[in-house]
């Protein structure tokens, strides 16, 4: 009777831990590894995460991981409007430091325009804001994103030192014309010629001065295969 209880016992026992042995096994076969996005020097630096989770079935992009996309074609803010689409490729195949590859070349971000600015006086140059809404894989499949650009200022625009320079250029230019007005002022007063140039100096210059200030500032232009950082604001799930 004793031998008879013991068998009953040991074959529930099996039992009951096959479903569980089971489990486990099936856990290990679907296991998700740790693996970090391989990105350019500069950009690993300054990026907050580089986290990709990989499994046998799919690959999670962490959010705030950032990545870096080239123009795919020539950008002139000068005739871009409110909804028109911008279309970001990358060129070259998103991978792992592990060595997953998460995304081939040649793969398209598609961002749609939802503010611009234009250049206004004072050199303040055209801004132009971007919502990056999904990725385009080559064999057509999309998947949608929510991402934004990874830099100092949350849209695209011409730096300050850009518009330095076309304010100065406008100012030579508006002194030239300045000097010359001045120098009529310096005849009309009665002043010799050496004296219209005296009075007429200093008040071309202060014409060419203004008239630099209030220039517009620059339209944002790029060059197809020009770079930007972009950073996730949510997990992009890719499967494999």
């Amino acid at each position: 009777m004793k031998k008879v209880i013991a068998l009953l016992l040991c074959s529930l026992f099996l039992n009951l831990s096959m479903p569980a042995g089971m489990l486990l096994a099936n856990e290990n076969n679907g296991s998700v590894s740790i693996e970090h996005m391989k990105l350019p020097k500069k950009l690993a630096k300054k990026t907050p995460t580089n986290i990709v989770n990989s499994s046998a079935e799919e690959t999670e992009i962490v959010s705030y991981n950032t990545l870096q996309v080239a123009f795919g074609q020539n950008f002139n803010s000068k005739y871009a409007n409110v909804g028109d689409e911008i279309v970001f490729i990358l060129p070259d195949c998103l991978s792992t430091e592990e060595g997953t590859q998460i995304l081939p070349a040649g793969t398209k971000v598609v961002a749609e325009i939802y503010n611009v600015e234009r250049p206004k006086s004072f050199n303040r140059s055209g801004k132009i804001h971007l919502n990056f809404k999904r990725i385009e894989l080559p064999d057509g499949e999309q998947i949608d994103i929510k991402a934004k650009l990874f830099s100092n200022k949350d849209f695209l625009s011409r730096g300050k030192l850009n518009a330095l320079g076309k304010g100065l250029g406008s100012t030579l230019g508006g002194s030239a014309i300045g000097i010359g007005a001045g120098c009529g002022i310096g005849v009309a007063a009665g002043a010799v010629i050496v004296g219209g140039f005296a009075i007429g100096l200093p008040i071309g210059f202060a014409i060419g001065a203004v008239a630099g200030l209030v220039t517009p500032g620059l339209y944002y232009k790029a060059k197809a295969g020009d770079k930007i950082n972009i950073q996730l604001l949510d997990k992009v799930i890719i499967d494999k």
